[in-house]
């Protein structure tokens, strides 16, 4: 634990040009004379920290000490950056900043000014993308139970808005359709599930340990869509000429033409839920299904059923 936070140390100091002795004691939770023995373990270790003496005093690594830099260069930099700082956002875990305190050490003085000026040109923002109110807390009980091998429980709100009670064998946390999903092996179902996090309540880490299967995430999608696209009928989809930029930024997947009189007509395979009845609705006169007839019935059905209650008494 104290070589761990004696590099820590280290590299954060990297970072900064000088830092009090209190603010190292608050940022690593330990006492001012806890620092003092550190910088001077540190110092006999032949490492290049120094001590400022006066009102502004405190610790530093000397100037002339550079960091071997020869095998990353200022582009690999600035992606490492962007990517872990947009993670970080989302996920606050304290792992991470760490891991960002380390790479932005690797970042000479020279470099810095060029760094800067990518970021005013590519940024990335995945701070709203996060499950809720919780997700410090929510992130890390999944990621102890994936690293230490244990079972996961909650209740979950699937597509149905139905809920139900899993025991779950949690294997990757992934990033897919704009949300934060558990792939793991569901109990309840006996087979692999993605869960949406936002979806995810009351979550409990057990001590229960389990074997890790060998099935990864990307072999579950790939199956997925070769069943989707094997089991499930094309839909077809009318749209009107008005709604053109929102179709192709929406709709990637599946065939688009436009028909002669400019509608748009889209051909998609999707699985047929409340979900995907909602989000038709949501584009109110502006879409039409054209196929499957029971998908064109369900619609009508539902939108009768909308207009019902705005009927005049």
């Amino acid at each position: 634990m104290k070589i761990a936070r004696l590099f820590a140390q280290l590299i954060y100091l990297m970072n900064r040009d000088i830092v009090s002795a209190r603010t190292l004691a608050e940022q690593f939770e330990v006492s001012v004379r806890t620092i003092q023995r550190d910088m001077d373990t540190l110092a006999l270790a032949g490492m290049p920290v120094t001590a400022v003496r006066g009102p502004r005093g405190g610790y530093c690594i000397m100037k002339e000490y550079k960091l071997h830099r020869q095998l990353i260069n200022t582009a690999d930099l600035f992606f490492i950056l962007t990517s872990l700082e947009s993670i970080s956002a989302t996920l606050d875990n304290k792992q991470m900043s760490q891991t960002l305190e380390k790479v932005r050490a690797l970042v000479g003085h020279y470099q810095q000014t060029e760094i800067t000026t990518q970021q005013q040109q590519l940024q990335i923002d995945f701070s709203a993308m996060h499950p809720g109110p919780n997700r410090e807390a929510v992130f890390s009980a999944l990621q102890r139970g994936i690293e230490s091998g244990r079972l996961i429980q909650f209740r979950y709100i699937d597509g149905r808005f139905q809920e139900t009670q899993r025991t779950v064998e949690p294997m990757t946390l992934t990033f897919r359709w704009f949300s934060w999903y558990l792939f793991g092996f569901c109990r309840l179902r006996n087979d692999y599930r993605l869960f949406r996090l936002s979806r995810m309540r009351n979550i409990h880490l057990t001590h229960t340990p389990f074997k890790r299967h060998s099935k990864s995430v990307e072999q579950f999608m790939a199956a997925g869509q070769a069943a989707l696209h094997r089991d499930t009928p094309e839909i077809k989809l009318k749209f009107h000429p008005s709604l053109k930029n929102n179709v192709e930024d929406y709709w990637q997947e599946g065939r688009r033409e436009i028909s002669p009189d400019g509608y748009l007509l889209v051909s998609v395979r999707l699985p047929e839920n409340e979900w995907l009845y909602g989000m038709i609705l949501s584009y109110g006169d502006g879409v039409e299904v054209l196929a499957p007839a029971h998908l064109r019935k369900i619609i009508h059905q539902k939108s009768l059923a909308v207009a019902s209650i705005y009927k005049k008494k």
